[in-house]
């Protein structure tokens, strides 16, 4: 079993953290136990529910009981997350001011607020911290290292301290690998990428007396996620009220200044070995458009912050897969010398996203057969087939093996895959998060799959798409993917997927060794459509 250690930092980071819970479900991180820590300091942001929702639904799917839940490969939801959290505890002392004492300071040590006072505007230092810096990274840096180590020297227990407390032993034993998802345009994400392993080796040393140093023990990549979507421009009104507020309209200045800064700082270079630069050609994308004249304010943070997804946090998602599949060897020559590989994929001129942009040629077929085949598996169970449940009821009288499933277990499967694909409401579907990502790509068939698989408002008409063989574009990694319906008219895309089922359960032994019924049934799945779409 390996371990990873990632930590998604601010709005986006959760954004990216979703993507990389997908890119599990799909089953890209085999024979994993993957440690999540959620850093905010907006504990109320919606994408942090979201989030929370997605994780919830995994790790249920995987069975109810925690304890129980083991890394498996090659099958849907084969890593084993392991999931924190952490927000500054901004309630009582919510300002610059209040957190430092800046009254006492001022008449304590005169010289640390003129210092402050050089460094930080009156509205910077009085402005409420609980939704974010608010793009003043000055500021963030300073709190979020200030934040970690005061957490980590807490008689309380908190999710930092587990998460840490995991670091540390993987630190002892080994190298881990701890890689960060966040952007360099905004507030939290910018403040904290810079100062982060310094804090979290810095914090583990004073849990562990000094016994472990992390920062020397692991190694460490990061994206550095330009600014890629806007938001409406804050009222004179909106800014007198919350002091201050980050505008869309500098997200690339402060990109540029940020990359300037990476480029250039000796401190950031001996800490990182590899950065992962990411960032689209316009700042066009607007997250919050489906909403429409519901967002008549600009929305700082809280509840009401729930970013549609983006396929550029995939991409982000994707970076921490291939920091993970790195050759240890590699990164300890860049840690020796104190260097650090800047690294980059470009996409073709036409628009088109392939699978290989994604995760690179070499495993540009397994992310396909692993994407799609879990989109199938999405429609067969919360189509009208409604497969997993008709197996646990006993429905499927050919398929007794399954009838001990959790109900809860099929429950959360469910609400994953309405995350992941579509939701039923009323007669329409909600978007999942496959569907924001393929419109954020621009529609049509430039995001991986087949068009006519997005071209739909109903439940009706999704049921009619031909997924059997209208999975996968025409061209491409994907194309000759496919399979026939039964049945001379109509046809059914189940029933061949059923009879394979049967005969792949006949004929392999693998889900035999798995223990949680859920799981048993995922594999043979998973076996099931890489043999009927023709992957093997």
């Amino acid at each position: 079993m390996n371990q990873f250690f990632v930590l998604g930092i601010g709005g986006t980071g959760m954004r990216c953290i979703e993507s990389l819970l997908h890119l599990c479900a799909m089953g890209m991180f085999d024979d994993t136990e993957l440690h999540l820590l959620a850093l905010d300091t907006d504990k109320n942001n919606g994408n942090f529910a979201r989030l929370k929702e997605v994780k919830e639904a995994y790790c249920r799917a995987k069975g109810s009981d925690a304890a129980a839940r083991t890394p498996l490969k090659d099958t849907f939801f084969s890593a084993n997350v392991k999931y924190y959290e952490f927000s500054p505890n901004y309630d009582v002392k919510s300002t610059f001011q209040e957190v430092f004492d800046y009254g006492g300071t001022q008449y304590n040590h005169r010289e640390e607020a003129d210092l402050a006072d050089l460094v930080l505007t009156k509205q910077v230092e009085e402005f409420n911290l609980r939704h974010g810096y608010r793009a003043q990274t000055h500021l963030g840096s300073m709190m979020m290292y200030h934040a970690i180590l005061e957490a980590a020297e807490s008689q309380m227990d908190n999710e930092l301290k587990s998460f840490l407390a995991q670091l540390t032993k993987a630190a002892q034993n080994g190298t881990p690998k701890v890689f960060i998802l966040g952007s360099v345009f905004g507030g939290t994400g910018a403040s904290s990428i810079p100062i982060i392993p310094q804090a979290i080796s810095r914090a583990a040393e004073r849990m562990n007396g000094g016994a472990v140093n992390v920062l020397r023990n692991a190694y460490f990549g990061s994206t550095l996620l330009t600014a890629y979507f806007n938001f409406k421009t804050p009222t004179g009104d909106e800014l007198n009220a919350q002091k201050v507020i980050a505008t869309s309209d500098k997200f690339a200045l402060n990109s540029q200044v940020a990359m300037m800064f990476y480029d250039d700082d000796a401190t950031v270079r001996s800490t990182y070995q590899r950065f992962y630069m990411l960032g689209t050609d316009s700042i066009d994308w607007e997250p919050m458009a489906k909403r429409g004249e519901e967002v008549s304010k600009t929305i700082t943070g809280g509840a009401e912050q729930k970013n549609d997804s983006h396929y550029i946090e995939l991409l982000a998602a994707c970076a921490a897969l291939d920091f993970y599949n790195t050759k240890p060897e590699q990164l300890e020559e860049n840690k020796k010398h104190a260097a650090t590989d800047y690294l980059y994929r470009a996409v073709g001129e036409s628009g088109r996203f392939e699978f290989e942009d994604f995760v690179g040629q070499q495993r540009a077929e397994v992310f396909a057969r692993k994407f799609g085949t879990l989109l199938a598996f999405a429609l067969f169970c919360n189509g009208e087939d409604d497969f997993v449940e008709s197996v646990r009821c006993g429905a499927q009288k050919e398929i007794t093996e399954f009838t001990g499933m959790e109900v809860s277990q099929v429950e959360y499967l469910k609400k994953y895959f309405a995350l992941l694909f579509f939701e039923r409401s009323e007669g329409q579907l909600a978007e999942g998060w496959v569907r924001q990502l393929h419109r954020s790509a621009g529609g049509g068939d430039k995001f991986l799959f087949n068009a006519s698989l997005f071209g739909f408002n109903t439940f009706k008409d999704l049921m009619k798409v031909n997924w059997n063989k209208e999975l996968y574009r025409t061209d491409g990694v994907g194309k000759d993917n496919n399979y026939k319906k039964s049945g001379i008219f109509s046809g059914s895309k189940f029933d061949p997927f059923k009879k394979m089922f049967i005969a792949e359960r006949e004929s392999s032994q693998g889900w035999k060794a798995i223990t949680n019924s859920g799981e048993k049934l995922y594999k043979l799945v998973y076996d099931t459509l890489g043999k009927l779409y023709q992957f093997t």
